[in-house]
């Protein structure tokens, strides 16, 4: 290979060639993990500079997360156990959804994988469905109790699992819950702390190039003029870069996730221990998410217009509460769907200004995350290389189509016709993506996926079991063992799992002895 001295790479890689300032449009949690990641990536010598206005609110109804967060949070060299102090935050072992496959059932979507394998080749998952046949499903574990978080979560146990994933007990990680508002202000400090120059205002027109149509300003109110070689959008729903001012396309999904409104609502915390784990728990329209925190529990309805009134949900959610209303329920209004592109011209639009997909597997700040691991990864110089922009949509778009298709599939496969929107979701037609996913597994339980999709074999067969979507036949390899050795042994890894989450510590005194959030003199909790 020729080597390329340092004088001729600085010719061919001026530095005038590179983004020498990044204008973040928006707060809220998207727009200040969009700052503190890009202050912590970038050298000092790129300004980052933030605007936002405290007149224009923020959605801040996503509380629940999944376990990549502990990833970003290594990045931004947060304490793990100051931000859940800061933010009111708790932990999260997974998500318990009840009624989904018929009113009645609960199963849980744990995080992390089985207790432990009984072969190198073939799942445990498919030696559990053989083991079945030796008992007809009588007196068998349950597919979730081969897992350590369902038995933590049944006793309301946790404590974060140790770094050999090859012992039993530390089979299985966690996420979070926090208070939205919270979690904003704590990574604006951080932010701020490295550099990240805040701008009160609000933005009323922007301002584009001639030559290529990229955004050279957005012109607030007052008639300032913030201009910027890399703008992040991260405005919400109004999407004013992406949407408003490029008028970037929208691909719209509701036909397969028709819902299209949510009620949010806190009330007091529950009594008694609390739960490492969020809850979705499903209606005769929609369903109501159930998310602990120290100070009060989080509480939601997605719901669809065309089959519910809002006034219909809004009774709906508070017939339903475990505990005392706080407040009056928050309307928010949504579609379901994403613009074609994330990132054009200079513009990367990041969150809600990008699209939109209900909150049911807490992926909502984990596209925001991946989003912005994305960009770094694939930062370009001012010119916006169009490689490097064309990679980042096309992995964009991957990835929101594959959690599209995990999202869609809780609603096909139920077996409820107890509301005309039930019989709508189980009669629907999928993506090709997603049927092809099904066909698949129906067969003989194998997964149609790779290992870039972010919900793995675990998450799949959480679900399609819980949901009793069984396939109608066994692996191969798997059939032909004895069931009944199979189903001994599949009882010994139950037992295994409960033994070891007997050994975790109550999840609340977790809380109490590391990580408690601070009580204001007001009596509040901050």
């Amino acid at each position: 290979m020729t080597q390329i001295s340092k004088d001729e790479y600085a010719l061919q890689s001026p530095r005038e060639e590179h983004v020498r300032k990044v204008l973040v449009v928006g707060g809220g949690s998207s727009g200040w993990m969009a700052a503190a990641t890009l202050a912590t990536a970038l050298s000092r010598d790129v300004e980052v500079q933030l605007v936002e206005s405290d007149a224009i609110g923020i959605v801040g109804v996503g509380e629940a997360t999944i376990p990549p967060m502990q990833k970003f949070n290594r990045f931004l060299r947060l304490d793990e156990r100051q931000f859940v102090a800061a933010t009111n935050g708790t932990f999260k072992l997974g998500i318990e959804f009840h009624n989904w496959g018929r009113v009645g059932d609960r199963y849980l979507h744990q995080f992390g994988a089985v207790g432990r394998e009984l072969d190198a080749l073939v799942k445990l998952h498919h030696w559990w469905l053989l083991g079945r046949q030796a008992d007809g499903g009588a007196d068998y574990p349950q597919w979730q109790h081969c897992h350590v978080a369902w038995h933590a979560c049944a006793q309301d146990r946790f404590a974060p699992s140790g770094p050999d994933k090859t012992q039993l007990k530390n089979r299985y990680t966690h996420a979070y819950h926090f208070d939205a508002h919270l979690y904003a202000a704590h990574l604006r400090r951080v932010a701020e702390s490295r550099g990240v120059d805040r701008v009160e205002g609000i933005i009323t027109g922007v301002e584009r190039e001639g030559e290529n149509g990229f955004v050279a300003a957005v012109v607030l109110e007052d008639g300032r003029r913030l201009e910027a070689d890399l703008f992040i959008d991260c405005s919400g729903f109004r999407s004013l870069l992406l949407g408003d001012a490029l008028d970037e396309p929208w691909t719209d999904w509701s036909k397969w996730i028709p819902s299209d409104r949510a009620l949010a609502v806190p009330s007091k915390r529950a009594e008694g221990g609390l739960k490492p784990y969020t809850q979705g728990i499903a209606h005769a329209v929609g369903w109501q998410w159930r998310i602990p925190l120290q100070h009060r529990t989080g509480n939601g309805h997605v719901f669809a217009s065309a089959f519910s009134s809002e006034s219909e949900a809004e009774e709906r959610l508070l017939a339903t509460l475990e505990t005392e209303a706080l407040d009056t329920p928050r309307l928010v209004k949504f579609r379901t769907g994403r613009r074609e592109r994330s990132w054009v011209g200079n513009v990367v639009a990041v969150g809600l200004s990008s699209g939109f997909l209900e909150p049911l597997e807490s992926t909502s700040i984990h596209f925001v995350q991946s989003t912005l691991e994305r960009l770094v990864e694939l930062f370009p110089t001012r010119a916006m290389d169009p490689q490097l922009r064309d990679q980042f949509n096309a992995r964009t778009r991957a990835e929101w189509e594959q959690v599209r298709d995990f999202i869609i599939a809780h609603y096909k496969l139920t077996e409820r016709e107890d509301s005309e929107f039930w019989r709508y979701t189980r009669a629907m037609d999928v993506p090709d993506s997603l049927a092809e996913t099904l066909e698949v597994w129906r067969a003989r339980g194998h997964l149609a996926v790779d290992g870039g999709h972010l919900f793995q074999i675990g998450s799949w067969a959480s679900m399609l079991i819980g949901q009793r979507f069984l396939p109608q036949g066994v692996h191969a390899l798997a059939d032909r063992a004895d069931p009944a050795d199979i189903a001994q042994q599949v009882r010994r890894i139950a037992a295994e799992c409960a033994q070891a989450a007997s050994q975790l510590p109550p999840h609340d005194q977790f809380i109490a002895r590391n990580c408690a959030a601070r009580e204001t003199t007001t009596g509040e909790m901050a």
